[in-house]
């Protein structure tokens, strides 16, 4: 009997899944829900009334020496809406950042950290502290803090000034806002060095001036620059307007320049070069002057321009300031030095290494709690390792029930019993491992996901795949002939609609509803989608009639399916036949019929029958090929895998042998021959057949024997039945006492099935 007489009638991919939906709701409803309570991790602080406030920050901060660094600090509030203060504590000596306000309404803020000139180098761990303000809650967070001086840009700035009697204003704003200048050189990180060179008219016998500071061509004293700049008095130049610019280059190109420096000029005059400046660029192009700016008059541009080409720096030719806007501009010399500083500072760091503090790469959003894979409950923070533990116990709770139901249905299914305690522990212990190393993968993969996103349900849904796919695999060693990927396949397909169920039920009816939802579902998916790919990717099997309405198929391939009376040994149990009656299987693309009993094999094409025993066992494999009736080849090695059938070839006709003599008919008028009863031979060793007589032809009509002038042509003698002796014959020990049918097996437990008896 395939199952349970009320549920015979059933499909077979229904009645497993019926079966592993059972095993699924008893696994969640008995043992899973028991033990997921048992392995609750510690639940977060309660949000009512008590606030949360959990805050995070990059990991690693750069700030230099007298330089600034910003990173952005993150906060999670709950039980609360108000603004949150963030600072740092245990700055190393010399390094400061102001506290910082993120708003009720922001959940981000910037953290400025600023390194003087003293500040102390190394790296060392900073906390970042929050308080809300307005609630007794804070948080904390580390950040690993390192401060260093890496090496700095260098630049050599000479400024080539004209001081004639109109340029006295230039001289004077050049001597106020040199501190500004320097300090912004200082503020980006640039090693700096100031230069002075005066002109006027050579001609007049004034010549070009190199000022110097304290006996140098070049001071990084601010300071000390405009005390030299405030010592010039602006005079002479004459009446005509060109002035010895054009020298004045040339003197400043030949200074005394650090070689790893980049090495600017500006040069400032209201009139045009009083000789061409071929001599001056050239100059420039010699010393390696990286950039000439100019600050002249609009309509002497042109005359300047071959001193801005000569310019050998990597960012090109100096810029041209117009004279007339710096004079009739708001904001004067100071826009000018401004713009001049920033062409500077851009021109040093493209020469030198890049010295940029770093960030590291932006913290994750910080969490008051994690989920579960299997609940919408949160746990503390940190309890991460044990809920990959929980959701793996109670997945390995839920695919062991199913997993044994399953097997236990399987085994039902086709031999009419349970199966023993070996088939009990393997199919439970299979379920478990495969529970456990699905559900641990997908609570894994489901902390790795951001809260609240698609992506976490996606992790939910593949974690159910892996059990279901892994529960496939463990129930295909117990299906006849049915591939592991098969059940792979099965199993995933149905974990998939496992999960979707739980969702779905936890969604609308809370966690305890969605797990045993979830538990019946993947069982019944399960257990559907096996017995579905088992159907939908075989290539032979057999039929097994119990009776008008119970069928059974069980998959043929390169494992012998047995069917006989042992119901342990066979994979299908016949009441009453040989223990091992026979053996089906594919072989080279065929399937074979091993008759155990006569020791012979037959090739079965489809629509092969036999009755064994009780049941009635049909091939089947879809080639509408007629019953093969020639015996098969002699047995070999089983196939090494399961080869797609090839269609029978027609059975030659069999030669007729010969006709076994019979004896004329009778006459009415003759004499009987004595007749011995008939008694069926003993089961002993076969002797030689005795030489066949030839057969009389049958009378046509005379009821009389024909006359004795037609003999009959001579013929061996027939073999005469053997007369009655006076003893009784003597019976085969495993004859049955009612036909005398040989049926083997132990005294009390032989059956007969012609005189459905047992002696």
């Amino acid at each position: 009997m395939p199952a349970p007489r009320f549920l015979s009638g059933l499909p077979k991919p229904l009645l497993f899944g019926l079966y592993g939906g059972a095993g699924g709701l008893v696994g969640a409803l008995v043992f899973g829900e028991l033990l997921w309570h048992l392995l609750a991790p510690p639940p977060p602080p309660p949000a009512v009334p008590e606030p949360q406030l959990a805050v995070a920050a990059s990991p690693e901060v750069e700030v230099f020496v007298d330089g600034r660094n910003a990173f952005p600090v993150q906060v999670a509030r709950d039980g609360f809406d108000g603004p949150v203060t963030v600072r740092l504590t245990g700055l190393p000596a010399g390094v400061t950042a102001a506290p910082v306000v993120i708003p009720a309404d922001k959940t981000e803020g910037e953290v400025v950290v600023v390194g003087s000139a003293k500040a102390v180098v190394g790296t060392g761990p900073v906390r970042v502290a929050a308080e809300a303000v307005g609630a007794p809650v804070s948080a904390g967070a580390s950040v690993n803090l390192r401060v260093w001086d890496p090496p700095r840009a260098r630049a050599d700035v000479v400024f080539v000034l004209d001081v004639t009697a109109s340029m006295q204003w230039a001289l004077d704003d050049l001597r106020n806002g040199i501190g500004a200048f320097a300090d912004a050189l200082a503020q980006a990180r640039v090693d700096f060095r100031l230069g002075l060179v005066t002109f006027r008219d050579v001609a007049r016998g004034e010549p070009v001036e190199v000022v110097r500071f304290g006996g140098a061509e070049f001071t990084a004293d601010g300071a000390a620059f405009r005390d030299g700049a405030g010592r010039l008095k602006p005079l002479g130049g004459g009446i005509d307007v060109p002035e010895s610019s054009s020298e004045a280059v040339a003197e400043a190109a030949g200074l005394g320049y650090r070689k790893e420096a980049t090495k600017v000029l500006l040069l400032l005059t209201d009139g045009p070069p009083k000789t061409p400046p071929a001599a001056a660029a050239a100059a420039v192009r010699r010393a390696g002057v990286d950039a000439v700016h100019t600050v002249v008059l609009r309509f002497d541009q042109d005359a300047y321009g071959p001193l801005r080409e000569a310019g050998t720096g990597q960012g090109g030719g100096g810029r041209y300031f117009n004279l007339g806007d710096v004079v009739r501009g708001d904001e004067g010399f100071d826009q000018l030095l401004k713009e001049f500083g920033s062409a500077v500072t851009e021109a040093a760091r493209a020469k030198a290494p890049d010295a940029t503090p770093q960030v590291s790469a932006r913290a994750a959003t910080p969490t008051l709690g994690v989920r579960s894979l299997q609940g919408g409950e949160q746990a503390a923070a940190g309890s991460e390792g044990k809920l990959v533990v929980r959701s793996g116990v109670w997945t390995g709770a839920i695919a062991g029930l199913v997993c044994l139901a399953l097997l236990a249905g399987q085994h039902h299914y086709l031999r009419g019993t349970l199966p023993g305690v070996g088939g009990v522990l393997a199919g439970l212990l299979g379920g478990v491992l495969a529970g456990l190393v699905g559900g641990a993968a997908g609570q894994g993969l489901y902390g790795l996901a951001p809260p609240e996103s698609a992506l976490g349900t996606a992790f939910q849904v593949v974690g159910w795949a892996v059990l279901g796919g892994l529960a496939g695999v463990g129930l295909s060693l117990f299906v006849p002939n049915m591939r592991a990927v098969h059940g792979l396949a099965g199993g995933a397909v149905g974990g998939t609609a496992g999960a979707a169920g739980f969702l779905a039920a936890s969604g609308a009816a809370g966690d305890v509803v969605g797990r045993l939802v979830g538990g019946l579902v993947v069982g019944f998916c399960i257990g559907v989608m096996v017995a579905v790919v088992e159907a939908a990717f075989r290539r032979a099997w057999l039929e097994v009639r119990y009776g008008a309405r119970e069928t059974v198929t069980v998959n043929l391939g390169p494992e012998p399916v047995k069917v006989g009376g042992d119901a342990k040994a066979c994979t299908v149990w016949a009441r009453g036949a040989a223990p091992v009656a026979l053996r089906f299987y594919v072989r080279d693309g065929r399937v074979v019929c091993d008759d155990a009993v006569m020791q012979r094999e037959t090739a079965a094409a489809d629509g092969f029958s036999k009755d064994v025993g009780a049941v009635t066992v049909t091939v089947r494999t879809g080639s509408g090929a007629a019953p093969a009736a020639r015996p098969a080849p002699p047995k070999s090695r089983p196939p090494a895998e399961d080869d797609d059938l090839l269609p029978l070839p027609a059975a030659p006709a069999r030669p007729a042998a010969p006709a076994r003599p019979v004896a004329p008919p009778l006459s009415l008028d003759d004499d009987p021959l004595p007749v011995a009863p008939v008694a069926r031979p003993a089961p002993v060793a076969p002797k030689a057949p005795p030489p066949p007589r030839p057969v009389a032809p049958p009378p046509v009509a005379a009821p009389k024997p024909p006359p004795p002038a037609a003999p009959r042509p001579p013929a061996p003698a027939p073999p005469k039945p053997a007369a009655p002796s006076p003893s009784p014959a003597v019976k085969h020990p495993d004859a049955c006492p009612g036909c005398g049918r040989v049926n083997p097996g132990k005294p009390g437990t032989r059956y007969c099935v012609v005189c459905d008896d047992t002696y």
